[in-house]
């Protein structure tokens, strides 16, 4: 008479299921948290743009109408002469305390690089998506040797408005990006 011991082919069942669901998660953290890298050619000079962008994020906590859906991206863009830093959002930022110049507003935002807290300038054109960093060369150092970057902006309805970007693997991108600037 064959004999099966229920209770030890269960627990076994429950760990070959467990031992799956670990494979799969550490098979799927690439895929969460990977820049993306691009060209464009313009096509009346031939003049070659590449740009790299973080993963996609949602602010930290949600917005009132009509920022509810609102999200941003950290992105960086270079043309063989020179590499730019910005923010991106799916609508333009409707950002408080601003210094108004000739067609952009001048931004002071606290931004944190993992845990140095430290105050930074942006500038916006009017009506833009995008709000880009004045030191361009310190953002990319920065992005390249830190884990996280932190931004709070006093949103206009929302007041203070926090995004985390994951900064891992864009060393890597803006690689990438640089060799398709050349």
């Amino acid at each position: 008479m064959l004999y099966i011991n229920h209770k030890k082919t269960e627990n076994m069942t429950k760990c070959k299921s467990s031992v799956i669901i670990v494979i799969l998660v550490i098979l799927s953290v690439p895929l969460f948290g990977q820049w993306n890298v691009s060209n464009s050619t313009d096509e009346m000079t031939g003049k070659v743009s590449a740009y790299c962008s973080s993963p996609i994020t949602s602010p930290t906590k949600p917005m009132d109408f009509p920022y509810s859906d609102l999200q941003a991206w950290l992105g960086i863009g270079c043309d063989g002469t020179s590499e730019w830093v910005y923010i991106g959002f799916t609508d333009p930022p409707n950002l408080l305390n601003t210094e108004t110049e000739d067609g952009y507003n001048d931004i002071t935002a606290r931004i944190k690089w993992d845990d140095d807290l430290i105050n930074e300038r942006f500038t916006q054109s009017w009506g833009a998506k995008f709000i880009h960093f004045r030191n361009d060369e310190a953002a990319i150092q920065n992005i390249m040797k830190s884990s996280t970057l932190l931004v709070e902006l006093n949103w206009y309805g929302n007041g203070k408005t926090y995004f985390k970007f994951n900064l891992a693997g864009s060393s890597a991108a803006i690689a990438k990006m640089r060799a398709k600037c050349k």
